[in-house]
């Protein structure tokens, strides 16, 4: 106890290797990489890497296993979240959740609920639609004309696009922004076009087509990387071609089926609004 001009204090010794930070109170051994926690929910379902990469959708397990590298600690693609919750949900004990999978994407599972509104103002709509980064690429020469091609960055989430109501509930939406002008006056340089992808596209569509990294189904790939993609109109497509149509300078022309990767089929303003 000390007395300082007439006022009263008291000390209070402290021992300070015995005090602890709020950092020293994290249990680090129950921080998971991305990794580790698609591996343990893998596991927990009871399946192999190749029984899970074959319910994924993938041909073989190479397409899962960097997913499950406990290396790996980024956020998982949603269409790839979406592959891991149809191959996990409901597994295991106790039984896996879809929000476990959508966790690690970074974004809600889902925000389904009744509307009880005719309409929706755009303050009421989530902002949580990814929207990927993209960049103008080299152009693509076909009989001495000039067919765009953007740069798809899908590990990089650039920003988050208003959730139109419809959508609500939608995992597998995403967007992306329109580089270039070779598909105007539909879509303009630098607006938003939303894709899914689960509903296979038709013909008269609108697509973005990943183009496989090697150009060859028989080169190595890890069935997931794009070297580029292609924002175009459907125009044919069959076993071993698909034919596509770019506006501006209006062409048409085919690319081998080999070079394809996937297909995502872009949501027109009657999608969004019926």
């Amino acid at each position: 106890m000390v007395h300082t001009h007439g006022v009263r204090t008291e000390r209070t010794l402290v021992n300070v290797e015995s005090v602890s930070t709020s950092r020293d109170n994290v249990d680090m051994e129950n921080v998971r990489t991305t990794g580790q926690t698609v591996a343990e929910l893998v596991a927990r379902a009871g399946l192999s890497m190749r029984a899970f990469a074959k319910a994924c959708g993938y041909a073989t397990a190479s397409g899962v296993q960097r997913y499950m590298d406990p290396e790996f600690d980024a956020n998982l693609k949603p269409d790839v979240a979406v592959k891991m919750v149809e191959a996990l949900k409901g597994k295991g004990e106790p039984p896996i959740a879809a929000e476990e999978v959508y966790a690690l994407v970074g974004m809600p599972a889902t925000n389904a609920a009744p509307v009880h509104y005719e309409g929706a103002s755009m303050d009421r709509m989530r902002q949580d639609v990814p929207i990927l980064g993209t960049a103008l690429g080299a152009d693509r020469i076909e009989d001495d004309l000039a067919i765009e091609q953007t740069h798809l960055f899908t590990d990089e989430i650039i920003g988050y696009a208003k959730r139109p109501v419809i959508l609500d509930g939608r995992a597998d939406v995403y967007g992306i922004y329109v580089q270039g002008t070779s598909m105007e006056p539909r879509y303009e340089d630098g607006s938003i076009v939303f894709a899914e992808t689960k509903r296979p596209a038709r013909i008269g569509d609108s697509v973005i087509v990943y183009l496989r990294k090697n150009g060859d189904a028989h080169e190595a790939d890890d069935g997931e990387s794009a070297r580029t993609v292609l924002v175009k109109r459907l125009v044919k497509k069959s076993g071993s071609f698909v034919e596509l149509e770019q506006y501006n300078p209006r062409f048409t022309f085919r690319l081998d089926g080999k070079e394809v990767l996937k297909m995502h089929r872009v949501l027109t303003m009657d999608d969004l609004l019926s």
